[in-house]
Parts: C-alpha cells; sequence; structure tokens
C-alpha cells in the first residue's frame, strides 16, 4: 500500500498540462451548449403549443418577421444619397420605419433611409395605390379587385376580392381596411387583421355615404371613414368612426363638401380638410375647433406626428402659408413663395416650387432654399435627413453653407 509522505503532493494536485486543459474548457463548453440548445428547444416547444392553442401563430410569425426586417434595416449599411430609383414619376411617397415606399406609374420601391433598395414590385395594376403603417404597405389596384400586402423586404399575402376596390388603409400594426363596390348597396367597408383574416364587413347604403378618405387612430383600434353622399343638389360628407372591437359606427359629424385630408390629430380628436375649411372633430362626435380658408383654395396639407398642421393656399397666383397647433390655434399665416406641396415635420416647414426646397420656421421665418436641376415632387424629413425626390432620384435636401437665416 503507497503511503503519501508528509510535503509529497498526490497525483490529483500534479498540474495539468495546457493541452489538458483547453481539452477540458472545451468538454465544459460543449456540455453547457448542449443544455443551452435544449432548454431553448423546451422553450421553443412551449411557445408553439401556447400560440397554437391561443390563436395567435400567424400574428406571432409576422411579429418576428417585422422584428427581423427591422433588426436587418437598422444594421445593413447603405450606399448613401443620391440614388436612382427607377420611379420615372412618384405619385405617392409614403414614410415607413426605417425607410420608404415609392410609387409610379406600376412601379413600386421600397428603400431604407440609408439608399439601401429592400424591395422592388412591377404589379401590372392599371391604377395603382399605395397605403402604408410603420412596417408594411398595401398595394392595390383601384381598375381592378387585387391588392397585395407587403412588408418592406418580402410579399405577405395577395388578395383578390370579389368587387372593385375603391380605397384601402393600413394602420400601424398591419390592420387593413378595404372599400369595394357592391351591387346591393353603395358600397362596402371590410376590415382585415393582421393575418387577414376578415375582422369587419359593413353594407353601406345611399344615405352612409361612399368612403373617399379613411385613416386609422395611433392605437390601431379604430378606423375614422369620411363617406360622401349627395343630398339636397349638393355633395355631404359623413364622417365616422368605427371601433374594430364592437363593430357599430358613429357619425361623429357631417358637412357640405369633399373631403380632401383626414386623419388622426391624438387619440381623442380627428382633423377633417376640406376645399374651403378645416375642421377638428372629438373621437366620441361633435366639433371641436375649426379654421375657415376665407376665400383662399386648398393647394396642399401635412400633419407632422405631433398633430401640428400646415396648409397651404392658393389665391390666383398668390400662396399662402398657414401654420395651426394641434387645437387649430394660429401659429403663423403668410404669402409665401409660389409652391405646389408643403410639408410639415415639428417646427420646420418645406415649401416644395417648380425648382427650388425652401425651408421656413412654423412662425413663417426663412431658413434657406436648395435650387434643383428637376422638379421636386416630394419630399420626407425626420430628426435625421431630409431626403428630396426629382424625377427618379432621390437625394438628401441639405441647407447650403452659404445660406443664411433672414
Amino acid at each position: 500500500m503507497r503511503k503519501n509522505h508528509r510535503g509529497q503532493r498526490p497525483e490529483s494536485d500534479e498540474p495539468l498540462s495546457a493541452g489538458r486543459v483547453e481539452y477540458l474548457e472545451q468538454a465544459r463548453a460543449r456540455v453547457r451548449a448542449r443544455r443551452l440548445r435544449r432548454t431553448a428547444l423546451i422553450v421553443a416547444v412551449l411557445t408553439a403549443v401556447v400560440l397554437f392553442t391561443t390563436g395567435l401563430v400567424g400574428s406571432s410569425v409576422a411579429l418576428v418577421k417585422d422584428c427581423v426586417d427591422t433588426t436587418r434595416i437598422a444594421l445593413m449599411p447603405g450606399p448613401g444619397w443620391p440614388q436612382q430609383t427607377g420611379v420615372m414619376e412618384p405619385t405617392q411617397v409614403l414614410p415607413m420605419t426605417g425607410g420608404f415606399v415609392e410609387l409610379g406609374g406600376d412601379s413600386c420601391v421600397v428603400y431604407s433611409r440609408t439608399g439601401t433598395r429592400l424591395n422592388s414590385i412591377q404589379s401590372g395594376y392599371g391604377r395603382p395605390a399605395l397605403a402604408a403603417g410603420k412596417t408594411r404597405f398595401v398595394l392595390y389596384n383601384r381598375s381592378g379587385n387585387e391588392l397585395r400586402v407587403e412588408s418592406r423586404t418580402q410579399n405577405l399575402y395577395t388578395k383578390k376580392l370579389e368587387n372593385k376596390i375603391f380605397l384601402c388603409a393600413m394602420s400601424d400594426n398591419g390592420t387593413l381596411a378595404v372599400v369595394t363596390d357592391d351591387v346591393s348597396s353603395m358600397a362596402e367597408l371590410l376590415v382585415y387583421s393582421p393575418t387577414m383574416e376578415q375582422q369587419l364587413r359593413w353594407n353601406m347604403t345611399s344615405n352612409d355615404g361612399t368612403p373617399l378618405r379613411m385613416a386609422f387612430s395611433p392605437d390601431s383600434r379604430r378606423l375614422a371613414a369620411a363617406a360622401v353622399t349627395a343630398g339636397g343638389g349638393q355633395m355631404q360628407t359623413n364622417l365616422y368612426v368605427v371601433t374594430l372591437a364592437q363593430g357599430d359606427p358613429v357619425n361623429v359629424g357631417s358637412q357640405s363638401g369633399v373631403p380632401q385630408w383626414v386623419g388622426w390629430l391624438s387619440g381623442t380628436t380627428l382633423l377633417a380638410v376640406y376645399d374651403s375649411r378645416a375642421i377638428l372633430y372629438n373621437a366620441a362626435g361633435g366639433e371641436r375647433a375649426r379654421y375657415e380658408f376665407g376665400g383662399g383654395t386648398l393647394r396642399d396639407v401635412s400633419v407632422d406626428s405631433a398633430g401640428n398642421v400646415a396648409l397651404l393656399l392658393a389665391s390666383g397666383q398668390v400662396c399662402q402659408l398657414v401654420t395651426l397647433d394641434k387645437e387649430l390655434n394660429v401659429q403663423y399665416s403668410g404669402n409665401v413663395t409660389t409652391s405646389n406641396k408643403v410639408v410639415r415635420r415639428g417646427e420646420l416647414v418645406y415649401l416644395l416650387t417648380d425648382s427650388t426646397v425652401e425651408s421656413l420656421t412654423s412662425a413663417g421665418e426663412y431658413q434657406w432654399s436648395q435650387s434643383l436641376t428637376a422638379r421636386p415632387q416630394a419630399l420626407l424629413a425626420d430628426a435625421k435627413q431630409t431626403l428630396v425626390f426629382c424625377g427618379n432620384t432621390v437625394q438628401q435636401g441639405t441647407a447650403p453653407e452659404t445660406s443664411q437665416a433672414s
């Protein structure tokens, strides 16, 4: 029997070689990895079971796709601007999270804010139109009955309806509203969930009218629809708010004329802009405030995410800029350069003329002007950058270094 003498170390205390240490560390890492994989598999199976039993599979898959897109776009370095998008005459340019979607003719493209092309569609539609939320948009055919729901990178759904499509609206969470014609009524309003399951159907009578403008509330739970009907020899607009969980429309106000723009300024108020006036309504019903144009003709309207409004009015060759806060209190009213479009973003206002982009404050103070080689047709602005769309080219709008605010 072998005895350990005092001062002599047992064999187990002998120092390990570098190779032996590395082997043991690799073995421990493999064990940890197996445990992590096993735990992840168990969590994934339990999650799938819960989602399946609660009916949330489709929406969860869509949410994962949106998150993957958002992460990919955020991490993807882009070539920057300018870029030629291939859309020669843009008819719609709508912002999305991390980018934008642009439509011209039957060509539709999606770009990130760093200049990377994310998606491109040749729809072949005769009269295409867009409606966009934060992470997806709908491309629909106003001369047919087909629509496409797209993420920023791929097609999610293609659907053919029974009747011709008039109008679509897309909420921030992917809920879709569609207005079609109907043989038994004036129009049919359909609402689909983010997984394209029908949530609501409303057959609208001649008294209800036909929706010409629609907008979802910021929480995506309510839909505002401005429906036009003829009565007493003139056009009248009925403004409805539909709570999707209940389905019962509430008429919050009726007004003569045709709506040019409808949208929510907050979770409790919505704005309808007509040819000669802008009216602020309570979502529960009733008029809250109004602004009369005083003889000017509406040329364009822009509302920022905070509910601040910019109106571009015209009287002959003279253009007037009016800025309003979210309660329709006047911040500024005055003549400006003859312009075609107005864009408001916070305390800044942009005017698009035939050959320039001009920047002013909401109080009407001149900031700068940028000359362009082609007519600017659209502009997107946020806290990080301003993008100007001229023909098939998108470029950054920047204040010339030599310009001075007057």
